[in-house]
């Protein structure tokens, strides 16, 4: 029996191999849709959001096909991408000019975003280069975010605070830090203190990326912004979204811990990836 399940599995990751995700809840009607239709039910806002699970090439390539799509039909945008401190911009900007390196640009990449290898984004990258589309850097520097998450908020010097954008604090609510918690499967609120000081990052990562955003849109309002994030940040509710003021969006998210297309609502997103590599996770 153990035998035939794992000859299922394999045949299962064969097919598989070449599959993206092609289809998504429409969540005010939870309809099932096609990615173009998805499209066009989000390509008239100046801001979409596509959620990822970081680690998952099948997000990458979803992302890459919204991109392709928003180009097929015209539209003038730009990439946001959580992946680059803003203190890289100017090496981000030099990449889509072509004048940096592929090898430089990949030592940028990964000090920037130190987990995931940078082939989970190749595409997108060389996509962007090659069309000559403009990325921004959204996130705050990493070692601000490190120091928030393990000291607070009040840690935080005054040649630290001129590294990020006036006026932005990270204050949070009790809900803010019920759906963190809901998120990291409640391992981090044991020690109180050092779980409110998680929260602070988490909040101090959407209010500058948002504040990224609301400058581009305003130095460059024809342009849609595609900000690419993981799915906690692009979440409407409580993520990079509720702090953009009266600038729309619209929300593409893959699906998140604790929520089914039951339980989902257009306060958190628009549209909810389905996944059809999901069946793996019931064998």
């Amino acid at each position: 029996m153990r035998h035939t399940k794992y000859l299922t599995i394999i045949a299962i990751l064969l097919f598989l191999s070449g599959c993206s995700i092609t289809q998504a809840v429409r969540v005010e009607d939870h309809a099932i849709v096609d990615i173009r239709t998805m499209m066009d039910g989000v390509s008239d806002v100046p801001v979409i959001f596509v959620g990822e699970r970081h680690d998952s090439t099948e997000h990458h390539k979803l992302q890459l096909e919204v991109l392709k799509e928003l180009k097929a039909k015209g539209n003038f945008f730009a990439i946001g991408m959580e992946m680059f401190e803003s203190t890289s911009q100017r090496d981000v900007h030099n990449w889509v000019a072509g004048e940096l390196p592929e090898a430089a640009f990949i030592n940028v990449y990964r000090r920037n975003w130190r987990n995931i290898p940078y082939s989970f984004y190749e595409d997108i990258f060389n996509f962007a280069r090659d069309n000559r589309i403009q990325i921004l850097a959204l996130n705050a520097p990493r070692f601000i975010i490190e120091k928030v998450s393990q000291h607070g908020l009040a840690s935080l010097t005054d040649d630290d605070k001129r590294l990020l954008p006036p006026d932005v604090d990270s204050e949070v609510s009790e809900a803010y830090c019920d759906f963190i918690k809901s998120s990291y499967g409640g391992v981090h609120s044991e020690n109180n203190a050092h779980f409110r000081n998680i929260c602070e990052a988490q909040a101090l990562r959407n209010r500058v990326m948002a504040y990224r955003i609301r400058w581009f849109h305003k130095l460059e309002p024809q342009k849609v912004v595609v900000v690419l994030a993981g799915g906690i940040h692009a979440r409407g509710n409580g993520g990079i979204p509720a702090e953009l003021g009266d600038i729309p969006c619209k929300i593409i998210l893959p699906p998140l811990p604790g929520y089914s297309n039951e339980s989902i609502t257009t306060k958190d997103t628009n549209y909810l990836l389905v996944e059809p590599f999901s069946i793996l996770k019931k064998l």
